[in-house]
């Protein structure tokens, strides 16, 4: 999973041209060959976002032929430490230039990745962090905090990070948590 850059804004009986810009730079490194691009197209009244979409539709392009369309496939690492790995759900530190994260939804639901009662080096300290994972899909994220918040709480190097990590369906906020544990994680 990917989130590109893109929206724009059609008035009635208009056209417009448009890009889709893809910019991060450690993904780019990772995948270096793009094979099977899968693009979901949301449509709606920008006037009220609640309606339901005037179309939805997912279109493959696949740059080098579908014949030679591949899956990515990550090899563990001796450095990665598994949180989870059930028959629903992967997380995997893969690195700490902040909290390097790969995930993987097994399930046939839209998941969202999500933290709560982050500390870090015991200071309360919440990352910008919330991913959502197609079925069947996976991701790199990462947990970023404001240098500031660092700063605020006397942090220059984080040595412990204690968070809760909740995994729970996107479409359905009122079912249970797919998953829910406090972890500890010593960079």
């Amino acid at each position: 999973m990917w989130d590109p850059l893109f929206a724009t804004t059609v008035a009635p009986g208009k056209k417009a041209n448009d890009k889709i810009s893809f910019s991060d730079n450690d993904k780019e490194a990772l995948l270096k060959d793009f094979t099977d691009i899968e693009m979901t197209f949301r449509v709606y009244d920008s006037d009220d976002w609640s309606a339901d979409p005037v179309a939805l539709e997912t279109v493959h392009v696949y740059p080098l032929g579908q014949d030679k369309a591949t899956t990515y496939v990550r090899e563990p690492q001796s450095t990665d430490t598994v949180i989870v790995d059930n028959d629903q759900i992967s997380i995997i530190v893969t690195g700490y230039r902040t909290a390097d994260l790969y995930l993987v939804n097994k399930t046939d639901k839209c998941l969202m990745f999500s933290t709560d009662d982050v500390s870090v080096n015991g200071f309360m300290c919440d990352p910008l962090f919330a991913t959502t994972v197609a079925p069947g899909k996976v991701s790199f994220s990462d947990m970023n905090w404001f240098t500031s918040s660092l700063e605020e709480n006397g942090i220059s190097k984080v040595e412990e990070i204690e968070l809760t990590i909740r995994v729970y369906d996107y479409d359905n906020w009122s079912a249970d948590d797919i998953y829910k544990e406090t972890v500890t994680l010593n960079p």
